[in-house]
């Protein structure tokens, strides 16, 4: 399947089958969100994988009982963490890893935190979720080019899922990623906006 093939062939999976994904092949899904993109490089980001089914039923209750979760071989809850301010140690974890020497890392660290430091709780989850979100896309993608059919869940209710896996600050449930095999092949054409609706080339 070339990178085409798997953009159009991915879609929102509503049911999936029994079958179960291989550790081998949910490591490759976990290891591209882990290569992911982020701004500034924070991977602001934590992934807890559920993949007991009776975990995965208790999951969909607090999901609106989406039948994708309650079936899914796999829910991996993608986590935003907020410790994301100059003076949090992972915030200058992340930044010293690039840092030269100490003159460099404190000019780092100001320039990467200017936006951050000025930032409350809830503006701070809204910065790390958009990131979470790029991981999300990311770990579909992947999974499709296993042959592993995905659907990213925004529906539920959040802290209750931050409840059940015993979620600590500094981190929140920011989107969950339910994965497996379809039940059924899909029926559906995907349907987007043409392509001239949706793009434009900027001149003056």
């Amino acid at each position: 399947m070339d990178f085409s093939d798997i953009l159009h062939r991915r879609y929102a999976c509503k049911s999936f089958s029994e079958k179960t994904i291989n550790e081998k092949d949910l490591r490759f899904v976990l290891e591209s969100g882990v290569l992911a993109p982020s701004s500034f490089g924070f991977e602001p980001w934590k992934f807890v994988v559920i993949n007991k089914k009776e975990d995965n039923l208790a999951l969909s209750q607090i999901c609106y009982h989406q039948e994708n979760v309650a079936t899914a071989s796999a829910n991996i809850i993608i986590c935003a963490r907020t410790d994301l301010k100059s003076s949090d140690s992972f915030a200058q974890k992340q930044v010293r890893r690039l840092a030269k020497d100490e003159e460099h890392f404190q000019r780092t660290l100001k320039i990467y935190t200017s936006r951050t430091d000025s930032m409350n709780a809830d503006e701070l989850y809204h910065y790390a979720q958009l990131q979470c979100y790029l991981a999300g896309m990311q770990m579909s993608i992947a999974a499709m080019h296993k042959g592993i059919d995905s659907c990213l869940i925004g529906g539920f209710e959040q802290q209750k899922v931050d409840s059940m896996i015993n979620l600590q600050a500094p981190f929140q449930t920011a989107l969950i990623l339910s994965l497996g095999y379809e039940k059924e092949p899909n029926k559906h054409k995907k349907l987007r906006l043409d392509f001239d609706e949706v793009v434009e080339f900027y001149s003056k």
